[in-house]
């Protein structure tokens, strides 16, 4: 099976949160990590309830969500500004921006090799009736997803110090059958219930250098190792 990575977009002002906690927590977590908010409130709300059948029971804010590219429409509405961040303590503080914004980088083959609770989606959670399929089953990852969407060239984002070899830039929908639904399905997601530990991060990923020097000390300071890239292909 081809290796695959999965991306945890934050606001790397989470970062200090996730390092003191040593885990990346799902929003209904038993003990919630306060961080800076850039969802679209109905959405969220609509992850809190049953209209997801999650194979592993619960709901979706059960879970950390991951998705396959760091690519997406959610990445580029935030790189053109539309996105709104509120800060721990519901304070408005714009709109956020991409050099705001960092991925936290983990490969399936670890998250399924530990006791983790984990399932996948083949697109969007939020693409409507019909779309969306479910699976908990990591052997059927490769077929599960339409890998096409991501596989296919261009290329770019290519990570070579973790064996992250790209995504196609292109995530919009075209009239071409084979990408009529690609944004929803470049959504794609990876959600592990509970929590993630960070000594599953392969690395982090900024865009910006003066961030990537923050990040850098703040892992100096908590004493975990974790590799941070500067890497502006991951992003538009």
């Amino acid at each position: 099976m081809k290796e695959r990575f999965i991306f945890r977009q934050v606001d790397y002002r989470d970062l200090p949160t996730f390092l003191h906690d040593g885990e990346i927590r799902a929003k209904n977590h038993h003990t919630p990590q306060l961080c800076h908010q850039t969802s679209y409130q109905e959405i969220v709300e609509r992850r809190n309830t049953s209209a997801f059948q999650m194979p592993c029971g619960g709901v979706v804010n059960d879970y950390v969500p991951f998705y396959f590219s760091p690519l997406t429409s959610f990445t580029y509405t935030i790189h053109q500004g539309n996105v709104r961040v509120v800060s721990p303590q519901g304070i408005f503080l714009g709109q956020s921006c991409s050099e705001d914004r960092v991925f936290l980088v983990c490969k399936t083959s670890r998250v399924s090799q530990e006791a983790l609770q984990f399932c996948y989606s083949n697109a969007a959670l939020n693409s409507g009736e019909g779309l969306v399929e479910l699976n908990e089953d990591f052997a059927e990852l490769e077929n599960h997803v339409n890998w096409d969407v991501f596989d296919d060239p261009p290329m770019r984002g290519h990570i070579p110090e973790i064996g992250f070899h790209g995504v196609c830039q292109y995530f919009m929908n075209s009239t071409n059958v084979r990408y009529q639904n690609r944004s929803k399905e470049r959504m794609a997601e990876f959600l592990v219930r509970g929590s993630q530990p960070l000594e599953m991060i392969e690395c982090i990923v900024t865009k910006d250098p003066v961030k990537g020097a923050i990040i850098q000390s703040q892992l100096d300071d908590y004493q975990i190792t974790i590799p941070v890239f500067v890497n502006s292909g991951c992003y538009f």
